[in-house]
């Protein structure tokens, strides 16, 4: 039986984390600090993790000088195992992390700024959490502080507890944690407050969320938390961990800016929350909802109706995937009309221009798409039967929605089922654990089914109008006049 905890949503309550007191961790940590022409506050956040209560020997600190002029250095009041590595290429806090990420060697990775100063059990506060629930994320308490900053020797004298007073709280992000009754209630959504300063996950949750997108240069804490959600990711708030950040962050500072600067890169990447691509393309980096469509030995035409029907729907970012064996395709002498792909050829060459229609031979991972989209090709969507089947996800906050033969699987759901599902467990009781399943008719989400007469879920044409019913009679009456005419005149001729 898998012992992996099964958290359903994002309620991490029913897992225990061990006490501070006493605790004997055993898991290497690596703490990355990501670092630019701060050499002060760098002194003053390397000394505060010198006072750190996790083992010396599973800590590691990794310090990553993004280019620096002149170059940083390591100060006397460090870890003892404190390393300095210098960024060869490329620029910006996502890709140092990257970077550091690279030449760091601990079973969990801690993100810290290089103007934190945290407290003695910061470290250990969050870890503690990944030697119990592999696919946490952590986040520590910061408050923000201004100047005068107190000497490196003074921070290890106070150990930080009594280094400020008071202090500015991250409201944003205290506020969603206590409306969401310590993120236990949050849904989709909740990746919106990985912002990056101090956060803690395992070094298996960061590779199978992709890492850091090394192009971004604003804005990466958060795109990096919305992939790991889609990688199933639990987020948890860790009081204890608590630090004070040296001064006001740069999206305090600007905010509007910020968000200004941010918004066309968050669009093309993260498909929540769903306003965002009101404006721009048609076409994202990131769909909402890929579509896999198998082909089989379908025809053409039932294949085109159900890819058409998602294409022209009302939500335009979605891709379709045609699974088939397009590689038996070539260009070999062939009557053309009596191919024996010729079905096969034909979808093929209708689709080939079409860049929301990728041909592939094997199942599709919707990764980092928040959902999948299994529909068969009798199946037809109205313009709005996938956002209705968003919506429905989303409100009732579960993992799969089916409807018939198709089903709608959200991304996260399946990811986190993988990694909690025991040996011979059917995928679908994985996801209601962890997610929950909902099913609804076709005639719920408006799908119908291009089948057999008598077919439940056949497209059936609407009740004529009155008007046009009077029309119809109206035509009715004239043809048997003109046929009693026709009648009389033959008649006549003989």
């Amino acid at each position: 039986m898998n012992t992996i905890p099964r958290v359903l949503r994002n309620d991490w309550s029913t897992v225990r984390a061990p006490e501070l007191a006493g605790w004997r961790p055993s898991r290497s940590v690596s703490v990355i600090v990501p670092a630019y022409r701060c050499q002060a506050t760098l002194d003053l956040t390397l000394a505060a993790l010198s006072r750190q209560t996790y083992p010396s020997e599973l800590l590691e600190v990794v310090v990553v000088d993004d280019g620096s002029e002149p170059a940083l250095e390591l100060p006397p009041l460090r870890p003892a195992r404190t390393t300095l590595v210098r960024v060869a290429s490329g620029w910006g806090r996502a890709n140092a992390l990257a970077w550091g990420v690279r030449h760091s060697t601990g079973e969990i990775l801690h993100w810290l700024d290089a103007d934190m100063v945290v407290y003695p059990e910061h470290v250990a506060a969050q870890a503690r959490w990944h030697h119990v629930l592999p696919y946490a994320v952590t986040l520590g308490y910061k408050r923000f502080v201004d100047g005068p900053w107190p000497a490196p020797e003074v921070v290890v004298r106070s150990g930080a507890e009594s280094l400020f007073d008071g202090g500015e709280p991250h409201r944003y992000v205290e506020r969603y944690i206590a409306q969401t009754d310590r993120l236990r209630l949050a849904d989709h959504l909740a990746f919106r407050i990985h912002v990056g300063a101090t956060a803690a996950l395992s070094r298996d949750l960061y590779t199978a969320a992709g890492g850091f997108d090394t192009a971004l240069r604003l804005g990466e804490d958060t795109e990096f938390g919305y992939r790991l959600a889609q990688a199933g990711a639990v987020f948890v708030p860790e009081p204890a961990a608590r630090a004070w950040h040296l001064g006001r962050t740069q999206v305090m500072r600007a905010q509007a800016a910020v968000a200004r600067y941010n918004r066309p890169f968050f669009a093309d990447r993260i498909p929540y929350p769903r306003h965002a691509r009101t404006a721009g393309g048609t076409t994202w980096t990131v769909p909402l909802a890929e579509v896999v469509i198998p082909v089989g030995d379908e025809p053409l035409e039932r294949v085109r109706a159900a890819a058409d029907a998602v294409l022209s729907g009302t939500d335009l970012d979605v891709r379709v995937n045609l699974l088939g064996p397009w590689d038996t395709l070539d260009d070999g002498r062939v009557s053309p009309l009596a191919d024996p792909c010729l079905d096969l050829r034909l979808i093929a060459a209708t689709y080939r221009g079409e860049p929301r229609v990728r041909l592939v031979t094997e199942p599709v991972a919707a990764f980092p798409a928040p959902f999948l989209l299994e529909l068969p090709p009798a199946y037809r969507l109205a313009r709005d039967s996938l956002r209705h089947l968003v919506e429905l996800a989303d409100h009732h906050r579960v993992g799969l929605v089916q409807v018939g033969a198709a089903a709608l699987w959200r991304t996260a759901a399946v990811r986190r089922a993988e990694l909690v599902r025991a040996p011979g467990e059917a995928l679908r009781d994985a996801v209601a654990a962890v997610h929950g399943t909902r099913d609804e008719t076709l005639a719920a989400v408006g799908v119908t089914v291009d089948g057999a007469p008598g077919d439940p879920g056949r497209r059936r044409r609407p009740m004529p109008s009155t008007a046009e019913v009077g029309g119809v009679r109206s035509l009715l009456r004239a043809a048997m006049l003109v046929g009693r005419l026709g009648v009389r005149r033959v008649l006549r001729t003989r």
